[in-house]
């Protein structure tokens, strides 16, 4: 009887110890949870839109301009052209009030190739009857063209005309207002009309009078002495 006893428990621990490999061979081949394998949780997840990815190339939102002006970027314009010339009839001007911007000069104007020359005094004393004394008024369109308008003083011998005066008129008018001068043929005179509304502030250009002139006439447009050689086809020399 002991010795079936003895027999049966080692049968008990043989099968005691086969269970216990077998469960530690389970657990050995059963895959172990890695940081990979865990779950990951929605809110670690980032989110990426389509969009960031493949941006719509006509997407009307990058193509919208700004409404302030960019500064800062060092551009400036620059003059490069300031024509000697009266306003037109359809445009409204203003005139610099400043004396600085204010020369009365002699100019000889060749209305055939409407050319326009600034005459030193003591050529245009040499020259009666060809050359007219005007006062050169720096102006600006309301569409921001600079010009010299050549405003006519009277003559020496103070004879004066209806256009010279309502020239004068309107450019003194100028000062302070947008304003038009459309000639009136019947009247020998210019009409004055002053604009309606608020047009703003006029912007003027950074530069000295001396400058403006340089770009205005140029040394080619300027006669100094009897050489030049427009003076010598106008004297029938050349």
């Amino acid at each position: 009887m002991k010795k079936t006893n003895s027999a049966e428990r080692r049968i008990r621990l043989n099968l005691i110890k086969d269970g216990i490999m077998k469960r530690k061979l389970a657990a050995e081949a059963k895959p172990q949870k890695t940081e990979a394998s865990k779950p990951i949780m929605a809110e670690q997840v980032p989110v990426i839109h389509v969009t960031d990815i493949n941006p719509d190339p006509f997407d009307p939102a990058q193509f919208a301009a700004s409404s302030t002006v960019p500064g800062g970027i060092g551009v400036t314009k620059e003059m490069v052209t300031c024509p000697v010339r009266k306003p037109t009839k359809q445009e409204f001007v203003r005139v610099n009030p400043s004396a600085e911007y204010q020369l009365r000069a002699h100019i000889l104007e060749l209305k055939e190739e409407r050319e326009t020359y600034l005459v030193m005094p003591a050529v245009a004393a040499a020259l009666p009857g060809e050359t007219r004394t005007v006062n050169l008024r720096l102006t600006v369109s309301r569409q921001g063209a600079v010009f010299l308008w050549p405003v006519p003083e009277p003559s020496l011998d103070g004879r004066e005309t209806g256009w010279g005066t309502s020239a004068r008129a309107a450019a003194i008018s100028a000062e302070t207002k947008w304003v038009r001068i459309v000639a009136n043929m019947p009247q020998g005179a210019y009409d004055l009309f002053a604009a309606p509304g608020a047009l703003g502030t006029p912007v003027w250009p950074d530069k000295a009078m001396r400058d403006i002139l340089a770009v205005a006439f140029g040394e080619s447009f300027i006669i100094r002495d009897a050489g030049h050689p427009v003076l010598k086809r106008l004297l029938g020399l050349a």
